[in-house]
């Protein structure tokens, strides 16, 4: 299947307006030829970055995104029927469910998984460094141009369909951003990759909040196709970082590619999931996005304040997300005790009104804190509670024991505060 694509200018490359896509198949590593680095889980600060979560099915991958759905390439026309292993377990696909409007495709298995992948619903992958994983083969001979090594060609006859995983970095969307586009820039880290023929239907993940999400599936790369010449028999497919003096298929003729003061590079082409969350939360039953939001206190007496001589003090209270995504429509409400009054609030985040705490937003990962100050106002001395609860949240919540907290104090006296203005 070829597909042609538009692409922009991003960064410090040239992106080929109108270059023919093939499917992507495989992964080829800039810095290295071996086969087998990066045939198990990556570690170190790519850890838990979809490896788990991610299977063989046929010759190509799938990601597991629901107990008993994965999410793979559409153009790879999975049907019914197939088998695949998952979790040491023989699953069947029971039915395929493919996106009118774009490259995606969720296979329905049974009997079912437990571990699933968190999907990236965010736009925040365009500019993300991207871990990928495909099957495919050995990096095939140097493509040399005016005596310099531009890339490598295919090895189609060294197909060992074994799954890797590689990094890149996403620099941009097109098609109305329902793709992101990453680059082979030649570099120094053995990591950075492109993808070639094998690749279909692998995942890419971002590093989001408190985790690693599914924010692609791999689909084309472009150009792929190229040759020395107009003359078509001289072709040959190549994954290139600098595609300049040579030819390139732009699905009707051959284009001549200039050099440019910075390489030229070849381009992975993959389809997002934060452009299709409407789609896939319709097709796959139950599915929802729910985050684990706590709350805390932090107190201190004593600080240095103009009421200080008053029985100043200070609280805040701390609202987290510890994900897997973004929280939305907080309501936090603040219960004090006797003989605290409250005589400034600052939030930075959202706003506190008759002590109610109301978060529009607070993203997976991060934290919100509002800052109060106040006097204690008692004639006798006591232990009092604040209390703070969540009372209100527009998304499931995954812990509901972290929702409530509360800060015990032992107040003093303070009855020369009726003199204090």
């Amino acid at each position: 299947m070829k597909r042609r694509v538009r692409m922009v200018r991003a960064w410090a490359f040239v992106v080929l307006a109108g270059a023919a896509a093939e499917p992507s198949l495989a992964l080829v590593y800039c810095v290295t030829n071996a086969v087998d680095p990066h045939q198990v889980a990556p570690t170190g600060e790519l850890a838990n970055s979809g490896w788990q979560e991610t299977v063989p099915i046929g010759l190509f991958l799938g990601t597991v995104i629901a107990t008993n759905a994965l999410l793979t390439a559409k153009h790879l026309n999975f049907s019914a029927g197939i088998q695949f292993v998952c979790e040491s377990q023989t699953q069947t696909v029971t039915s395929v469910a493919n996106d009118a409007d774009s490259d995606l495709s969720i296979l329905f298995f049974s009997p079912g998984a437990t571990q699933v992948a968190h999907i990236n619903i965010e736009t925040n992958d365009l500019a993300s460094r991207v871990v990928l994983q495909g099957r495919g083969m050995e990096r095939g001979d140097e493509v040399v141009v005016n005596g310099h090594t531009n890339g490598w060609k295919w090895a189609w006859n060294q197909w060992l369909g074994i799954r890797r995983w590689g990094v890149n970095r996403y620099v941009g969307g097109v098609d109305g951003n329902l793709l992101a586009i990453a680059a082979f820039d030649y570099t120094d880290d053995p990591d950075v990759c492109m993808l070639s023929p094998g690749d279909s239907g692998g995942p890419g993940f971002v590093r989001s909040g408190s985790g690693w999400k599914l924010a692609t599936v791999n689909y084309s790369v472009a150009p792929s196709s190229f040759t020395v010449s107009t003359n078509p028999a001289s072709s040959f497919d190549a994954s290139l970082f600098d595609c300049a003096g040579l030819y390139y298929d732009d699905g009707a003729s051959w284009q001549y590619i200039p050099p440019e003061d910075s390489p030229v590079p070849c381009v992975m082409i993959n389809t997002r999931t934060a452009a299709r969350v409407a789609w896939i939360t319709n097709t796959v039953a139950g599915m929802t996005f729910p985050a684990d939001i706590g709350v805390s206190w932090r107190c201190e007496t004593n600080q240095p304040s103009a009421r200080q001589a008053a029985g100043g003090f200070w609280f805040e209270v701390v609202a987290s997300n510890a994900g897997p995504y973004t929280a939305r429509g907080l309501a936090l409400d603040l219960t004090w005790g006797n003989g605290i009054r409250i005589f400034a609030e600052s939030a930075t985040d959202g706003t506190c009104v008759s002590n109610r705490w109301s978060i529009p937003l607070l993203a997976d990962g991060n934290a919100a804190t509002l800052r109060v100050d106040a006097v204690v106002w008692r004639a006798t001395g006591g232990w009092v509670s604040n209390r703070v609860d969540v009372t209100a949240s527009e998304t499931p919540d995954t812990a509901l024991s972290n929702n409530t907290s509360e800060a015990v104090l032992y107040l003093p006296a303070t009855a020369t505060l009726l003199l204090v203005q």
